[in-house]
């Protein structure tokens, strides 16, 4: 029988013939695609935050596409981690050493320190808020609030470069380099610590009810989990010191054109994933180093540099945070976002004190100004990589000590609508701070 529509106009439902996609897959994906780049240019033409703009696209979409989401879990968690791998490839490739001489402690202790104490504040303020703010959270245990909160703990570069684009007062010279490379670096500290903390509070017996073997278990987990940090850090250094020290040699042999660049620096980026994951786990970590070898490498041919390498690898950083601020929008609704928007305001006023707390221990008097201080505090924006963070929360929670079963879903879609509303709040009051900022000050 011939079917009364085209193929193309056939309701998304099956697969496309000769493969394990959905019907229609290409056509919405190219069309999602250039509606988001619509969108961020009628950002930056109103001087809204661009990844503002394209979180809201993605909640519309996610609302408006309920038939097409025969999209697997499977397919989800590979652009996730695919866009995330370049997410901190890219951030390597922005850490130019010879740029921060001068900063480099500051920007170390902020991007380790900084973690720390936001991590800190913002779990014990999200373990005493969200059950008096929302009776959803009401048995939030403390190792669902500690990972959340680590989802809002990295700076987004990529949010952070919308700002610095459109403020009035250019921000440059060593504050400029210093916050790219704290960004680079809290990205890291971040993945390092949410790893961590999945790790040593998950629930390997679930048999233990009384005190004492509750606390054998957590002191086991924290030997386990330290070991395990140790390696990780061994082979996500090992792997990406490896691939960077080769790959100097690997461009002046193989790359005559940009075209070419682009290949083989997304082939370093995979092959530095690969094998810190086959080292012991260190995939993510690999990356950064290999991104970081990239940029301080000396090339023969001095056009294949760093400003090379960032500028052909720009469109894949892009459509790496479009991928991530769209995916959130298919996984919360419009009613969990209203019902976090109390939580989730509280939340966003306390990150920008957290923040500050961290600048002002991280950067010492003697050596930046006041006025340093505040503007640093003031661009500690968060984006996709929170985001990112934050769709892996959501799938470590069944694993957690003090989370049931059957309280891991509802807690984890709460949990994600909560994050979605401090990043969007966070993006507006910030961006709007730091404008009325350099303006009084300029």
């Amino acid at each position: 029988m011939v079917p009364l529509l085209p193929v193309a106009l056939q309701p998304l439902h099956g697969h496309l013939e000769g493969t394990l996609l959905p019907r229609g897959f290409f056509l919405v994906l190219g069309l999602v695609y250039l509606t988001a780049l619509a969108v961020d240019r009628g950002a930056q033409r109103l001087r809204l935050p661009s990844t503002v703009a394209i979180l809201l696209l993605g909640l519309l979409l996610g609302q408006g596409m309920a038939s097409f989401h025969h999209v697997t879990a499977l397919h989800v968690e590979s652009i996730h981690r695919i866009s995330l791998a370049l997410l901190i490839f890219f951030a390597g490739l922005g850490t130019n050493l010879r740029r921060i001489r001068g900063t480099v402690g500051a920007g170390l202790r902020l991007g380790t320190l900084g973690v720390l104490l936001t991590l800190l504040i913002l779990g014990l303020a999200l373990k005493l808020a969200g059950p008096a703010l929302d009776p959803g959270l009401a048995q939030l245990p403390f190792a669902a609030a500690w990972l959340a909160a680590c989802c809002l703990t990295p700076t987004d570069i990529g949010a952070l470069e919308d700002l610095l684009e459109s403020l009035p007062q250019a921000i440059g010279g060593r504050l400029r380099h210093l916050l790219t490379f704290e960004a680079a670096l809290s990205t890291v500290s971040a993945l390092l610590c949410f790893s961590f903390l999945a790790g040593f509070f998950h629930v390997h017996n679930h048999s233990h009810t009384d005190t004492l073997g509750l606390a054998v278990e957590r002191a086991h987990s924290l030997v386990t989990q330290l070991g395990w940090f140790l390696r990780h850090l061994l082979a996500g250094l090992l792997a990406g010191g490896l691939v960077g020290v080769l790959a100097p040699w690997l461009i002046d042999k193989l790359v005559r054109s940009e075209q070419q660049l682009l290949l083989v620096a997304i082939s370093l980026a995979f092959v530095a994933f690969g094998l810190g994951q086959l080292f012991g786990g260190g995939g993510l970590l690999a990356v950064f180093i290999a991104g970081v070898w990239l940029s301080n490498s000396h090339y023969r041919l001095m056009r294949f540099d760093q400003h090379a390498l960032e500028r052909v690898m720009h469109p894949f950083n892009t459509a790496a945070e479009l991928n991530v601020l769209l995916l959130l929008g298919f996984l919360v609704t419009p009613a969990h976002l209203i019902r976090m928007l109390p939580l989730g305001l509280v939340l966003a006023l306390v990150l920008p004190l957290a923040r500050l707390a961290g600048v002002w221990v991280s950067m010492p008097g003697q050596a930046f100004t006041r006025r340093d201080r505040w503007t640093v505090a003031g661009c500690g924006l968060r984006g996709a990589v929170p985001l990112a963070l934050a769709v892996a929360m959501a799938e470590e929670l069944p694993h957690l000590g003090g989370v049931s079963a059957e309280g891991a879903e509802p807690m984890g879609t709460l949990l994600l609508a909560l994050i979605f509303v401090v990043v969007l709040a966070n993006l507006v009051l910030q961006t709007v701070g730091m404008r009325w900022f350099t303006r009084k000050e300029g």
